[in-house]
């Protein structure tokens, strides 16, 4: 396993917080208006982001690394295909340009990817959900 990625008690509190997080600011994302694309990238990828931090802090590790935490899902789970999780590593990406270089997202990605990046977040929160089931 990456050596970024911590072995830590399980936390289902904080899993849940997180999830719950992630399901307000999901709500928010209606609010803002569509030629905001890149506000609403970075929405998206702050929930999607919450939504795997959830998932390690559930499962019992940590990471501090976003490659990692996205790596870590992709090793441990099978729920989202290859495309999706390349999706995810986009969203990262898009989010770094977006915070670090002051680089907008065209509205035209948002709209060729919103439906999937919708579709990943559900799925991410179906994951969430049965493991606290449990």
């Amino acid at each position: 396993m990456d050596t970024k990625i911590f072995r830590i008690s399980k936390d289902f509190e904080r899993g849940k917080s997180l999830l719950d997080m992630s399901k307000e600011r999901l709500e928010i994302i209606g609010y803002i208006p569509k030629d905001k694309a890149y506000k609403i990238i970075e929405d998206y990828y702050e929930i999607v982001k919450e939504l795997l931090t959830a998932i390690m802090y559930i499962e019992g590790y940590k990471t501090l690394s976003h490659v990692s935490l996205i790596a870590y899902f992709k090793e441990h789970h099978s729920e989202l295909t290859e495309n999706q999780v390349q999706i995810v590593d986009r969203l990262r990406k898009h989010r770094n340009g977006i915070v670090y270089y002051g680089k907008k997202v065209t509205s035209a990605y948002l709209e060729n990817n919103e439906d999937e990046i919708k579709l990943i977040i559900k799925e991410l929160v179906n994951v969430i959900e049965k493991e606290l089931e449990n």
